[in-house]
Parts: structure tokens; sequence; C-alpha cells
């Protein structure tokens, strides 16, 4: 940490702190005081209050996380924000290619973004995805974490599906709530936030800014001669530099096993069962992240009947990543020597030396239009439509550098790699982290190195339109005895994904390309060798040698493959139409209905046939009726008891429909290398079909305590899957247009499984106060959750018959969140615990050992705010106070290491301005 970040922290930890000395001799207002009866409830517990309303409203089962809560604590991201919910978890990008130290992704019950359904304000909106470099493509579901808190009312997690929402939810639906200006009885609202950040890891290896910043701001006001209409703005700004560094083995396969002879085996054969690492590989990921959007909302009540509004919005987040890597191989890794438990001797190796830039932009761009019709309290007719464009945009650059190159002549192919006796190794696996330790003289022995590839010009892109429209009849809505709900709805969804690339290897007219022109800062420690510390590129010198040679000099690499095998264009038009009725009474609240689901798509993939990429087109359609029922029965007025059953569908992942066969090589030169590693096949099936689930749910709310006491709530599910969707790994792959048989090829592709399930308990409480009025307990309150998934999930095996897994893909065993706050006196402080348990990453259906699991993980997170006068507060926040890292396990026992990524700790302090009207 720089001297000026300590300066400016440590001022900002000193006037944070006296003013919570002074919050003690002096009574300060707290931001925007609700009163009820003799009790003004402010802060947390007002957020508390109105997220236990919400949630009582509620037809279904539901869990709501409040703008202040998210603004309270150091969440980032709206995915952030939804780890503290019962029963749901967030994962990072599951690829081997993009850092994971934000969750990108959140999992409701045990179930990923593809089973959820995201809305705006009711209304589907578009994503780029996910980005999964590993298959080739993005991923269904959509990227909460580009979307800014800012926006947002309420966030609302919809457990329980009912005939009128979109049925493509069988792990739930997230709606984010926009803000409206009628809120507060239409009073004008306006706050203004300004923080300092800065990250714990920052600045390895190269320089970055120390830094970051964060400006978030919220205004509306009604206007009109009547204050008929209303104005809501919401704008976001924020940036912040860290770096996550990595420990791994290879991205594929992972570990060896070998006989009493040293001989290396296969598939689930585990030999004398001492695990070998195949790689050892360590990252520095450098990120600037750039966060900025806003939102305008212009709303309309024309005449006591027709209300109106008109959402607009623009949201837009970059990733500068930088990725320094270095790989200690083997290479030759058919036999070891003098094996124990914990060592064994490889005669020869080499070692990689890679840089990559990837600048990863998303845009997404939305607007939405509706209007209310209410002749009569007994009629309401609503009619909603949208559209929504997303884009994902990724430039990437890449330079790598190897010991002992072989180079092909001019024309000819790609370099290859040779090992050298001097990088020969004895490895240890005597600790979790295991060690590959080379000669620190061949280590850096710069000589040895020189350029092994150079891509230039290589690009992902993927975008997805939707329009969407729904209208909604309702005939005695809110009102006892019997009623009903009627509507329709139409989405017109188009993704499109492509990937283009160019690879330039030296051939044996080039000069010699070492890597001593071009080094690049020495000082990041490599955390496992012996005190080696990474070699790094400066890729400005580098590019500048390589752009200044003759292009004679280099043999253009066969991309066409990797350039066409993944591209595809997808329509998917949705139809929809529901009809419910409901009944009402003072101790009874219960509804019935049934949902009509007609999909028809046609994607687009391209196949190689006859020596030439062609277009092949694939179409399908499906029709459902899926019925739902929600039971609620309020036994006091205090009590609620809840019960719910439907059926839901999870619609395929886009990509998975496209004909395809595609194969992928770390290095070009690896085509032809039967033994090459890292190798990953990506398969389409257009014949995939639609997840479809039972699902059964219980639950009791009992509200207790006025204003300073709170709820404690329970819940019971069941959801039984057929034709669940996984991505179906198996080793080994003969190419058809060669006839090589890649032994270490990860083969991945989209199945339909036997089938699966998912149960589940959900325990949540909150209490807003432990002590009467005047007590000393009285500022202190809490809230608590946790979750318990039973998951499980019978999948097929190439040579026929099947087995079990324990659990779903993205599925952690439980989940626990705790919250422990004071607010009194205008001081508000939050302590925040987050674990979630070992969850499933990715199976592996043929050899059980090689199935990846998330370690289990937990975080701490503080936060302190101060009302120095009213409208005026200090805030302080830190997230992942221990420096918890996010780990992947693999290994007959599920205890050896795939991967573990550093997640920085974070720092922000500021000023928040909350004026009252």
């Amino acid at each position: 940490m720089s001297i000026r970040t300590q300066l400016l922290l440590s001022l900002a930890g000193t006037a944070l702190a006296a003013s919570i000395c002074q919050a003690h001799a002096q009574t300060a207002p707290g931001d925007q005081p609700d009163s009820q009866g003799d009790i003004v409830v402010t802060g947390i517990r007002r957020a508390n209050l109105t997220a236990i309303e919400s949630k009582r409203a509620a037809a279904n089962i539901i869990d709501v996380v409040s703008a202040t809560d998210v603004r309270a604590l150091p969440d980032a991201t709206i995915v952030e924000a939804l780890r503290r919910v019962p029963g749901l978890s967030a994962l990072p990008a599951i690829d081997n290619e993009h850092p994971r130290d934000e969750a990108s992704t959140p999992v409701i019950r045990g179930l990923g973004p593809s089973y959820n359904n995201v809305t705006i304000d009711g209304l589907l909106v578009a994503s780029p995805g996910t980005p999964n470099g590993n298959l080739g493509s993005v991923t269904r579901g959509v990227r909460l974490d580009i979307l800014p808190s800012s926006m947002i009312s309420e966030i609302q997690v919809v457990k329980t599906f009912s005939a009128d929402l979109d049925p493509n939810a069988i792990g739930g639906a997230i709606n984010l709530k926009t803000r409206s200006a009628f809120e507060n009885g239409g009073k004008p609202f306006f706050n203004l936030e300004a923080s300092l950040g800065h990250a714990s890891d920052n600045g390895q290896p190269y320089d970055q800014p120390d830094l970051g910043y964060r400006l978030v701001g919220t205004g509306s006001f009604t206007f009109g001669a009547e204050q008929q209409f209303g104005l809501t703005v919401s704008a976001n700004y924020q940036t912040l530099s860290s770096y996550t560094e990595t420990h791994m083995t290879t991205d594929t396969v992972h570990y060896g096993f070998y006989n009493a002879a040293g001989q290396l085996q296969s598939g689930t054969n585990l030999g004398n069962g001492y695990a070998v690492p195949q790689q050892d590989k360590y990252w520095y990921v450098q990120d600037k992240r750039d966060r900025y959007g806003v939102t305008g909302k212009f709303e309309a009540r024309l005449s006591d009947t027709v209300h109106g509004f008109v959402t607009g919005g623009y949201y837009y987040f970059k990733d500068d990543m930088q990725r320094n890597e270095l790989l200690i191989d083997p290479r030759n890794r058919g036999i070891v020597t003098g094996q124990t438990a914990t060592s064994g001797s490889y005669p020869a190796g080499d070692i990689e030396i890679g840089y990559a830039s990837q600048q990863l932009t998303s845009r997404t761009r939305m607007g939405q239009a509706g209007i209310d019709f209410t002749p009569t309290p007994a009629h309401r007719l609503s009619l909603r439509g949208g559209y929504s464009f997303a884009t994902y945009d990724e430039p990437i650059a890449m330079i790598k550098y190897i010991t002992n190159v072989g180079r092909a002549a001019p024309g000819g192919g790609g370099t290859s790699v040779n090992t050298s006796p001097a990088l020969g190794f004895t490895y240890d696996t005597s600790a979790f982290n295991f060690r590959f330790p080379v000669a620190r003289s061949a280590f850096y022995d710069y000589s040895a190195y020189s350029l092994f590839y150079w891509r230039p010009d290589y690009k992902r892109y993927a975008d997805d339109k939707i329009w969407t429209g729904r209208i909604d009849y309702s005939f005695r809505p809110g009102e006892q005895g019997i009623g009903f709900d009627a509507g329709a709805s139409y989405t017109d969804d188009r993704p499109t994904y492509n990937v283009d690339r160019t690879e330039y290897a030296p051939n044996s007219s080039a000069p010699r390309l070492g890597i001593a022109d071009v080094l690049g800062p020495q000082g990041a420690p490599l955390r496992y060798s012996d005190g080696l510390n990474l070699i790094t590129i400066d890729p400005r010198r580098a590019n500048a040698i390589l752009s200044a040679l003759p292009t004679s000099m280099f043999n253009r690499t066969d991309q066409s493959g990797f350039n066409n095998q993944d591209d595809f264009r997808h329509s998917e038009k949705i139809f929809g139409a529901y009809g419910l009725v409901r009944y009402a009474s003072d101790a009874i609240d219960a509804q019935a209905g049934v949902h009509f689901d007609s999909t028809r798509q046609a994607t687009t993939g391209r196949i190689r046939r006859a020596g030439v990429f062609q277009d092949i087109p694939t179409r399908s359609d499906y029709d459902y009726l899926l019925p739902s029922a929600l039971l609620t029965w309020h036994a006091t007025p205090a009590i609620d008891l809840r019960a719910g059953a439907s059926r839901t569908i999870g619609r395929p992942p886009y990509d998975a429909y496209a004909a395809r066969s595609a194969i992928n090589f770390v290095n070009a030169s690896d085509a032809g290398n039967p033994n090459a590693t890292g190798v990953t096949v990506t398969i389409g099936n257009p014949d995939i079909r639609p997840r479809k689930s039972t699902n059964l749910d219980l639950a009791a709310d009992w509200r207790f305590g006025g204003a300073r006491g709170g709820m404690v709530s329970v819940a019971l599910f069941n959801k039984k899957i057929d034709d669940e969707i996984f991505t179906l790994s198996s080793p080994g792959f003969t190419d058809p247009s060669s006839g090589v048989t890649y032994v270490n090829a990860l083969v991945s592709r989209p199945v339909n499984a036997s089938d699966a399930r998912i149960r589940g308990a959900e325990f949540n409480a909150v209490i807003n106060s432990f002590g009467a009025p005047g007590t000393l307990l009285e500022g202190f309150g809490a809230s608590v959750n946790a979750a318990y998934l039973d998951g499980r999930i019978t999948v097929p095996l190439s040579a026929g018959g099947q087995r079990a897994i324990d659990r779903l893909v993205g599925q952690p065993d439980y989940t626990l969140n705790g919250t422990l706050f004071y607010n009194g006196g205008g001081l508000e402080l939050r302590a925040a615990y987050n674990r979630q348990g070992k969850a499933l990453r990715a199976i592996v259906n043929d050899v059980t050992w090689q199935d990846l699991y998330w370690a289990a993980r937990d975080q701490v997170d503080l936060s302190a705010s101060y009302a120095v006068r009213s409208g005026i507060s200090l805030f302080g926040q830190v997230s992942n106070v221990t420096h918890s890292r996010i780990t992947s396990l693999t290994g007959p026992g599920k205890n050896l290491l795939k991967d573990s990524y550093s997640v920085p700790t974070t720092f922000w302090v500021g000023i928040r301005l909350t004026p009252k009207f």
C-alpha cells in the first residue's frame, strides 16, 4: 500500500473514529427516520421492516434485499448482495481464463443462472451471458455483476412459481424493482455518495492506479399542477484496480497416477494411488474494472384511473485484464522415477512465460414502457413492453515465450516444444500447494527462452437482443372473495456469438527473438517455488519488435477451425398465456392457475464438411402446460403459513442447440500430438430438451415485537427435475478429420441426464433490537440465515450405465449468513459473515476422481457510518477482511488442488448526502 493511500485511509479512519466517539456524547439524527407510534425507526431497522412487509404482502414465497442493505455493506454488485439471501450463493466465472475475485452469477437454492429468471420491473432483460473460454461460448442467464445497485429500490427473490410469471425459473426469479418518484408520499428524494477505495492486492507485477473512486447518486421528485408527474434518475461510476495471484495445475485431467514401475496410467486406473500434478502453473491477473450506468424513469398519473411510465437505462462494464503466466511442465510425463507418496523425478521439463491482454467490455441498453388502466376498483388492465440490447466485446492479444523452441521452415507449420534436462526436477506434493522446484540457474537462464507464438488479433464478441411485451387483466385485485387474473406475453430473443484470431509462429528465417530483450518487472513472488519470482514480458517492447519484422519470418498457423467452430446465431420466440383464480379472506389467500408456454427456436452453427466450414441450421419447438397453486393461511395476526406447488421449465443454453464439433489446443503445435495437454473439445446437441421440474414448497413466517422486533421464517422445498441438463465431460477424443486420438482431451457436450432433484431447508431470523428502549442493548440487533441443500443428479456413462452424484453443478451443501449491527445516535455499525459450503463445479462423468468442487469459503465484511449532522454521513467499508481465497478441489478424496485464486481485501471510505425536503 502506497504512502498516499495509507495517509488517506488513516485520515478517513480518524475522522470516522472521531465521529463514533462523538456519537456517545450526543444524539445525531439518522437518515430519513420513520415514526411508528412513539418509536423512531431509522437506517437498517427501517430497511429490515420494509423488507419484512414486502415479504408478508407477497402472494409467493419471496425474500427481499433493500437498497439500504445493498448500500450499507461493501457489495460492489447486485450478485454480491444476493449471497446474503437465505438459500442463495454466488459463483465467479467458471472457466480457466477469467479472474474469480468477483462473483458473476447467483445460485438460487443450489441452481445456477441457467435455471433462474431475471427481470427489471417484471420484464425480461438481455444479457451477453457469462464468458466461458473453456466451452468457447457464453452461457444463458443474466450477468447481474454488470448491473449497478444504484438503480434499484429493492431486489425481490421469488422462490415459488405462480402462473403469471415466466416459467423459465426452476431455481427462482430475481426481480430488480426500480425506485418510484411516488414512494414516500411523492416527497423529493436525493442521495449522493462519493468515496475512495483501495484493494489490498495492487501493483503486482506492473504498477496500477492505487486509489479507486466511486460516485453514486439517485434523485426523484414529482411535479405538475397536482404533482401527477414523477421523475427518478440514478447514476453511478466506479473504478478500482487490483490483482489476483493464482496457483494451479492443468486445465484438463489435472493429475496423473503411476504404477509401481513408474508408468503413467489412464482413466479410472489409480495405479499406486500417488497423485502427481500435471503442471505447476502461476498466474498474476491484473484488473482495472470500470462501471458506470444511468437509469431514468418518468411516471405519469394521468388520472385516478390511468398511470403510466417510461424507463430507460444504459449500463457499462469494462474489465481491462492483463494476465501474466508461468508454467513449469515435465511435458513428457509418461515415466516418473524414484516415486514416493509425496515425491518423484522427471528427467527434463520446460517453462512457458505468457502474457495476455483481455479487455472485456459489456454494454446493456434497456427501455421499458407501461400503462395501468383501472376504470373501477374491480378491474385493472396492464400493458408492458420492453427492448434491451446487450453486447460483450473482448479483444485479446497474447504473446508466449518458452524454453528450447523448435522452428519450422518458412511456409511450414508452427513452433514445437523441446524439453531440457536442465529443467528436470523432483516434485513435492507433501503440502496442499505442491511444488515443482526447478534449478534456479536454469530458471533464470534467459538465453534459453524465445518466442513461441504471437496472437496480435484475437477477439470474442457476443450480443443479445430481446423484445418483450405482456398484457395482464385482473378482476377484483386486492379484494376479498373470488377474483381472477389472465394475461399473455411474447418474447423474441436473439443471441449471437463469434470468435476469431490470428496466430503467428516464428520460422527458421526469423532472428532469435529471445525473452531477454522484452523482460518486464520481475518482483512478483511465486509463492511455492523456493524463492523464485515471476518472469514477465513487457508487451509494448515485444509488440514493437515483432511488428517491425517482415511477415515472411512468421508462419501463420491454421486457425480456420478455431474461427468457425464455436460461432452461432440463435432465435427464440416464446409465446405465453395464463389464467389463475384467486380467493381471499381475512384468514386465507389462495390461487391456482395454469401457464401455457410455446417456444419456437432456430440455431445456426458451423461444421467442417469436405474441408470447408458450412452453416448448419437446426430447429426445434416445444409446448408445455404448467400448473401452479399457492396458499397462505394467516393463522394469527403475526403468523403466516404458506404452501406452493408448481411445474416449471429450464431452457437449454443457447449454444447447446448448435450443430458443432470444436477442438481447441493451448498451442497450435499441439495439433497432431496425441499426448498434448489442455486439449478441449466441445460438441453441440441439437436434440437437447428443456428441463422440467415439479416443485413443492412450505414456509412459515412469524412477525414479532413491532418496530423493534423482527421476523423468524422457515421454509422447506423439494424440486424433482426431469431431463436435467448438464455438460457431460469425458476424457479422450479421436478427431474424425485427422484420425488422431488425443488421450488428454476433455470432451464437453450438453446432454439431458436421467434425473435430478434438489431439496432443502431454510431458516431466517431478523431481530431489530436486543433490548427495551433506554437499555444498553437497545441499539444492537442481528440477522441470521442458513440453508441446507441436498441434491442429487444421475449421469450416463459413455460405456453404458450411470452414476449418481450427491449434488447439482453449482450447488453448495449449505449456506450461512450472519449480520450483527448497532444503530443509535446517528451511528450505524455492521459486521457481516458469509459462508458457502463445498459446491460441485464440473462433472467428468466417466472418471469420478476428476470431478471438480469449489472448496467451502468464508468471508467477513465490516461497515460503519455516522451522521455528523442531518443529511450528512461519513462511512467506511471493508470487504473480505480475512483475505479469503477461492479454491477448487479435485482427486479421489476431493482434497487435491485444482486452482486457488486470491481475493483482495477492499476498503472504501466516503461521504453520503441525503438532504431532507
